[in-house]
């Protein structure tokens, strides 16, 4: 589990499953965890060799986008937004966003019925694991809107069975996202890797904001896998890297 106390992963079974059509169509794209595409589409789509995903909630994610003032980096309050994943795969939030607590509601897509609440998961830090052991749809949202202009966080999860997607060669069985300012993205790489987090793909992007003197006005997002590491260590080092970033 991605939590650093002791603590009972939470698994349901959904009360609804994907169409054949449906998952006859996400095949057709597993798997694909490409940083721009992630950044153009707001989805990952996880092939079977992948047990844990950790979606990123971006700083400054908890922003919309009609707002008087532009406060968002990226135009995605998660990342990856939406999601497709293999049924038994355990999947977490980690509060990327700095001063913000926040909290995840899981609910089934068909009938709205809320199956998985992680309680309060404070900056830099990850929540509780859900394990999704049967395929269907979910929505997924932070349940407390934005004081300024009543902006709710949602995204998708789609868990589906994939027993023909391959792992496209790579031993990984993690997969997670990081956002971080371009100037300090060589340097975040390597405490990365001193932390046994590989990168697989990183895009370029102007920031919503428009630049602060601190981060730049270009980000990055870094998508990046993982093998064989405890949760718990893995955390730990999300939570020192992100510390190290000049987000505010």
């Amino acid at each position: 589990m991605v939590n650093s106390t002791a603590e009972a992963t939470p698994s349901f079974a959904p009360s609804t499953t994907t169409t054949p059509s449906t998952v006859n169509t996400i095949n057709q794209e597993q798997p694909d965890i490409n940083a721009k595409r992630l950044f153009d589409t707001g989805k990952l789509v996880l092939g079977n060799n992948v047990k844990h995903l950790i979606i990123l909630i971006p700083n400054e994610g908890h922003h919309g986008p009609y707002e008087d003032n532009e406060a968002r980096f990226i135009a995605q309050p998660f990342a990856p937004q939406d999601a497709i994943v293999n049924k038994g795969t355990q999947v977490s939030w980690f509060a990327g966003d700095v001063g913000h607590d926040h909290t995840i509601e899981v609910r089934t897509a068909a009938n709205n019925e809320t199956v998985f609440y992680t309680g309060v998961i404070p900056e830099l830090t990850a929540s509780k694991t859900i394990t999704f052991n049967n395929t269907g749809d979910f929505n997924y949202l932070d349940p407390t809107p934005n004081e300024e202009s009543s902006f709710v966080m949602t995204g998708n999860i789609a868990a589906i069975d994939q027993p023909n997607t391959s792992s496209s060669g790579q031993p990984y069985d993690t997969v997670g996202v990081l956002m971080v300012p371009s100037m300090l993205s060589d340097s975040t790489v390597q405490s990365m890797q001193s932390a046994g987090l590989q990168v697989d793909s990183v895009h370029n992007f102007k920031d919503l904001r428009g630049g602060q003197s601190d981060t730049g006005d270009v980000q990055t997002l870094i998508v990046w896998t993982a093998s064989g590491i405890d949760m718990s260590k893995i955390e730990s080092g999300l939570n020192q890297i992100s510390t190290d970033l000049p987000y505010e």
